[in-house]
């Protein structure tokens, strides 16, 4: 383990001993060579993807490149479906990727079901893999649709009570200057994370497109964003509450007709 703590620090890997762990824990677990790993690593591939699993909400969820990793400020989502959903809603989760919003809520919440949509293959498949592997899936749906292409079909497959989602919302400048920088965002899915010219296209069309088929949608947004998106939201008749994260960020906003 040294060695390899010794090659990321070289690197300039930030968390080095705790990722040096990671590493080498999980070689050992499935017969891999922990050097190679490390080279993986070094050349700024995410050690989430490189040990194909990471946890979110105290549960572990399998992840593939079609997906974007779970993050921390994505838990608020969670929580406010287990605090706020109404008893026996079902829920419509937009750009669902790994699965880790809904699921982590239907594992503490009994009585919600949820039907969960994204345009990657690879991401439906691995979030009805989480969906089985925490024993959820009999109160999920899973189908791989375009949210702007198939929005008709989507909404022919349920009645939500509830929509959640986060979606794609960095902007063309953020993008640019990702793939400039290589880090380590650069390798996860482009079609997760680019939300358009400002960043705000999917926003847009989920509230105009599918907001008049429930009363209540939940959002995830980037930095300073909150302000447009609940005037979105506002135009169509919803009242806001905005809930910061962990660094005091208006990270979700929840809109109720």
């Amino acid at each position: 383990m040294n060695e390899i703590a010794r090659v990321l620090k070289t690197a300039g890997i930030e968390n080095y001993l705790f990722e040096a762990g990671i590493i080498a824990g999980h070689a050992e677990k499935n017969n891999l060579d922990p050097y190679a790993l490390a080279g993986r690593r070094t050349l700024r591939e995410p050690i989430q993807y490189i040990i194909g699993e990471w946890e979110f909400y105290g549960d572990t969820y399998k992840l593939n490149k079609d997906c974007l990793i779970p993050r921390p400020e994505t838990e608020f989502l969670t929580e406010y479906l287990i605090n706020n959903a109404k008893k026996n809603a079902l829920i419509l989760e937009l750009c669902s990727g790994s699965g880790c919003v809904s699921v982590s809520a239907l594992i503490r919440r009994r009585d919600l079901c949820a039907v969960l949509v994204d345009i990657l293959p690879g991401a439906v498949s691995v979030s009805r893999e989480n969906a089985v592997f925490h024993r959820v899936s009999d109160r999920m749906e899973f189908y791989c649709l375009d949210l702007v292409n198939d929005a008709v079909e989507i909404m022919r497959l349920c009645k939500p009570d509830l929509i959640v989602s986060n979606p794609p919302y960095l902007s063309t400048a953020e993008v640019t200057r990702l793939k400039t920088e290589k880090t380590e965002l650069s390798h996860e899915p482009e079609k997760a994370f680019y939300g358009g010219e400002d960043g705000l296209d999917f926003y847009r069309f989920i509230i105009s497109g599918y907001s008049a088929f429930c009363d209540e949608m939940v959002f995830e947004c980037g930095l300073g964003q909150y302000k447009k998106i609940t005037g979105m939201l506002e135009e169509r008749g919803f009242s806001c509450e905005i809930i910061k994260d962990y660094g005091g960020i208006e990270r979700v906003i929840a809109g109720k007709k």
